[in-house]
């Protein structure tokens, strides 16, 4: 549901739905940054970041950002070290190395399942009826689909 925020990166007031807090007109220009960064990498491959950054005129901070959303990848001979935030293990891009992202994805698994069986040793299963979806504003009439 939408939320009146304000933007990140010039503080006007917008309808923020989901990622990144910036209105219609700085994800415009946030969209230019990117590709004049993915442009410069493509084209020198080796350039450090304070190079693009210079280059570029995109602050490093955008480009380590745009590193770690995975939409900007480096090679291994890249002079950019990005690190898993978990091991510090040199990683391409994201957040996580390969190994943590499967442990943290089993992790989250296993407490979903412990999460249902708690539940249903304290509650019991639920009944037909109230499994589902539920409606914050009231129940959901015979026929609603």
């Amino acid at each position: 549901m939408p939320e009146i925020k304000n933007c990140s990166r010039c503080n006007k007031i917008f309808m923020y739905v989901s990622g990144l807090r910036l209105c219609d007109s700085c994800k415009k220009l946030d969209d230019e940054d990117f590709e004049r960064v993915r442009q410069f990498v493509r084209d020198f491959p080796g350039a450090t970041v304070p190079e693009v950054s210079k280059e570029t005129g995109v602050p490093s901070q955008m480009i380590y950002r745009y590193l770690k959303e995975g939409k900007l990848e480096v090679s291994d001979s890249s002079p950019i070290a990005l690190l898993c935030e978990n091991c510090g293990k040199r990683i391409k891009s994201g957040r996580f190395c390969v190994d943590c992202s499967k442990r943290l994805a089993n992790e989250m698994i296993t407490a979903g399942k412990s999460l249902r069986e708690d539940y249903r040793k304290n509650y019991g299963k639920p009944k037909k009826e109230e499994a589902g979806l539920r409606y914050l504003h009231g129940e959901r009439k015979k026929g609603e689909d």
